[in-house]
């Protein structure tokens, strides 16, 4: 197998922190896009000309020993644990956020899963105590702020996350286009 280049992975280690800004976890993410080692696919889009799709990660790189495996929460090597939380479809190691999948979401959420419930007309997860009575809005601060629409997600104006709905207006899925 070629050597692969390390891009980003040594800065957290000589800085004794494990993963980078984004992510607490013990392993680098082969991208399958450029054979780059990275901490995460954020770190990826910033340095690359093109996007890290991280459901096509197979492999990961132990910070520790080095060996490159398939994509699991721990090294078979070491031991390392690569993330409190894994998540082997969106491959995602962190540090337990009480983080859960959503199926319809597609994509992992910041829990407890009990907490919330997936609305199917909004299409994204919202607080069980807005079960039934929730109209569009940014579903972390529970907040409302006027945001440009963007069909991967629109960011909140008061606390920065990416959990909102767009509130009134036709909705558009990703087929209709």
């Amino acid at each position: 197998m070629a050597a692969t280049a390390r891009e980003d992975g040594a800065s957290g280690q000589e800085r004794g922190q494990r993963g980078c800004e984004h992510y607490d976890r013990g392993c680098l993410l082969k991208a399958p896009c450029c054979d780059k080692l990275y901490t995460c696919r954020l770190c990826h889009d910033n340095n690359e000309d093109h996007q890290l799709d991280r459901f096509k990660v197979k492999e990961v790189q132990c910070i520790n020993c080095e060996k490159i495996q398939h994509a699991q929460q721990t090294c078979e090597e070491c031991s390392t644990l690569f993330g409190e939380y894994y998540c082997d479809i969106c491959h995602l190691f962190d540090k337990d956020k009480k983080q859960y999948h959503c199926e319809n979401c597609g994509i992992c959420r910041i829990g407890p899963k009990e907490d919330f419930f997936h609305c199917l007309k909004c299409n994204l997860c919202l607080a069980m105590n807005l079960q039934g009575r929730h109209k569009i809005l940014c579903n972390d601060c529970n907040g409302r702020s006027t945001v440009q629409f963007h069909i991967l997600g629109m960011k909140c104006k008061i606390c920065e996350s990416y959990n909102t709905a767009q509130a009134g207006g036709r909705r558009i899925s990703l087929d209709q286009q």
